[in-house]
């Protein structure tokens, strides 16, 4: 059975970026099937929605237009990627939709094994940062988060950030084998002065899986800060996190390690809620 990946593309900053990760990805499954989304914003709109839109835009054409160059950029980038991604053994497809990018990105989510999307910028806008909480929060699959950069590779020093309870062990399940291809796996235990130290996870031990743990001081230092200064020393190119969110009312705010490294993090981050 071939894994299911969904690139979910949204800007042409960060497209290669996604792309790229997607194919390394698929090359550590094994081989997979590659969807790249991209997600056309809804410009039919309501009177009062139009009138703020045309205030905003100049007018509606005009914003279309933006949108079609917009998604033409994106769809430009993918056909540059999609012979070598082929060459490397993954099916590649390419998939437009037009709505809510927040519903799309979490039904098509959904329906995959992994979804792999860019880092938020501050500069995004807000059809964006909901779409990357609905692919985090909303679809119940791990999330592979990209930095801007394009990466030469991942998943050969692999860092997971270990915390005794069900999110981080549902972020380890579906990396297990990425794990096992790993040259080298470190766990990263923060540990609250005069608490025992923990040990190796049983779902590690049971996989064969051997682990250099390393432990973290928790402080009134700002942890996530700490986690990747330490992945930069250990030159791990890889961390695997649960995600970790407030829910007042109805927004969803991120934990404080969470928000950091989705705001900071220079490599690719494996998350599940």
């Amino acid at each position: 059975m071939t894994d299911v990946i969904l690139a979910v593309l949204a800007r042409r900053e960060t497209a290669h970026a996604v792309l790229d990760a997607a194919a390394c990805l698929g090359g550590l499954a094994g081989h997979a099937g590659i969807i790249a989304l991209a997600v056309h914003a809804p410009l039919s709109v309501g009177p009062l929605a139009a009138e703020a839109l045309m205030a905003e835009t100049g007018d509606v054409e005009g914003a279309r237009t933006r949108e079609r160059r917009r998604v033409a950029s994106l769809k430009g980038t993918f056909d540059a990627w999609a012979d070598g991604a082929r060459q490397a053994g993954n099916t590649v497809q390419w998939v437009e939709a037009e709505g809510e990018a927040s519903d799309i990105v979490e039904e098509r989510g959904r329906r995959a094994d992994t979804i792999v999307i860019a880092r938020p910028l501050p500069d995004d806008d807000a059809a964006t940062g909901h779409a990357f909480g609905a692919a985090l929060f909303h679809t119940e699959r791990p999330v592979l988060v990209v930095p801007k950069s394009r990466s030469a590779g991942f998943g050969r020093r692999v860092a997971i950030a270990w915390r005794d309870d069900a999110r981080t062990a549902r972020a380890i399940i579906p990396a297990l084998r990425l794990l096992g291809s790993a040259e080298q796996v470190f766990l990263l235990a923060g540990v609250r002065k005069g608490a025992a130290a923990p040990g190796i996870p049983g779902v590690l031990r049971d996989h064969g899986i051997e682990a250099d743990l390393r432990i973290l001081p928790i402080g009134q230092d700002v942890f996530g800060k700490l986690l990747l200064q330490t992945l930069h020393e250990l030159g791990a190119d890889m961390l695997v996190m649960g995600a970790y969110a407030h829910t007042p009312l109805r927004e969803m705010i991120f934990g404080g390690v969470t928000r950091y490294m989705c705001e900071h993090a220079d490599v690719p981050v494996l998350m599940r809620h």
